[in-house]
């Protein structure tokens, strides 16, 4: 399962991107939430999407004991240069030790002059907890398709 959440900064920061951040249990995801609620705008949705607070953070019975026990989150936060930016994973994929996520960076033909910053939420089987993550993002434009 994946999640997309549009989290823009509350402040500036000076962070890298993209940024990977593995979770392995609840404590965790409080100790996250705690550390980056003043950096990131997580109780706000935009455009109708669901807000990281009312769909990870507010509802942390659905990632309980429980759920880290066989599974583990792991977040890839990107930067982009417009809001009208959008991403689709398109495939996960393990090598020995390394994990491959491949994104595909949806690019509109006109975008807005917005920064934004992105959580998207992979939920993974606990096995790939100690594997390497490793990026591969495309660009798509639709309007050249």
């Amino acid at each position: 399962m994946t999640y997309y959440f549009r989290a823009d900064l509350s402040r500036y920061v000076d962070n890298e991107y993209p940024s990977i951040i593995k979770i392995n249990t609840t404590g965790e995801l409080r100790d996250y939430y705690a550390s980056n609620k003043e950096t990131y705008q997580f109780g706000h949705g935009y455009y109708c999407e669901t807000s990281m607070a009312d769909g990870v953070f507010s509802d942390m019975s659905g990632f309980d004991d429980d759920f880290f026990k066989a599974n583990f989150l792991l977040f890839i936060i990107l930067q982009e240069g417009s809001g009208s930016v959008r991403h689709r994973v398109e495939s996960v994929s393990q090598d020995n030790n390394s994990l491959l996520v491949k994104i595909t960076r949806i690019m509109p033909e006109i975008g807005t002059c917005d920064m934004a910053q992105w959580h998207i939420v992979l939920v993974l089987d606990k096995s790939l907890f100690d594997k390497n993550v490793e990026l591969a993002i495309e660009v798509e434009r639709p309007d050249l398709l």
